[in-house]
């Protein structure tokens, strides 16, 4: 076995708010002893960040990653979905590229790609275990693809490492030169 270029240093939940609503009237998957709930008209509302060592932005290798994921009724909705939790966790990842294989835009894509998948794994897992004994049943998050946006967000934060090292060269140049006289004694 190789060890990865991209390690797991650790996932930590800043919060986890599981409620239960005491108005949602669903069914339950008699098979498998869980709620059965669609998801059909659920708005899932998610943050994130990520940070890095802004005062190193040529290579980054230590990243933290962080993911919020929100489920809650909105009672100004015209469909009005009635949800059996409301939801509200927080967690992040630390993370660390051991490997100069991936560079600019393509490192940033891995990081959050994993990020996305670690934790909200993480989270589905959490949501499951503390439902599992709340009065609607458990209630698995469903999956979720988060390709398209690790890829949109790497673009931006290959952006934003650009314009880093750009004001970073701005400030080296814009040092002065301290100037040594020549002593002329002989």
């Amino acid at each position: 076995m190789k060890a990865a270029s991209l390690s797991i240093e650790k996932v930590e939940f800043i919060h986890v708010k599981v409620e239960t609503n005491s108005s949602f009237e669903g069914e339950f998957s008699s098979e498998f002893k869980q709620l059965d709930f669609p998801f059909k008209g659920v708005t899932f509302r998610r943050r994130m960040s990520l940070q890095y060592d802004k005062a190193k932005p040529e290579d980054p290798k230590s990243f933290v990653f962080g993911l919020n994921v929100m489920l809650s009724e909105d009672p100004e909705d015209p469909e009005n979905v009635s949800l059996p939790y409301n939801i509200d966790v927080k967690a992040v990842v630390y993370m660390r590229y051991e490997s100069d294989q991936l560079s600019g835009m393509e490192r940033f894509r891995a990081i959050r790609a994993t990020g996305y998948s670690v934790l909200y794994g993480a989270i589905r897992e959490m949501v499951s275990n503390l439902t599992a004994r709340a009065p609607h049943g458990m209630w698995s998050l469903p999956s979720a693809n988060f390709n398209n946006a690790a890829n949109d967000e790497a673009g931006r934060d290959e952006e934003k490492r650009q314009e880093l090292i750009a004001k970073k060269s701005v400030v080296v140049s814009k040092k002065p030169v301290k100037r040594v006289k020549k002593s002329t004694d002989s």
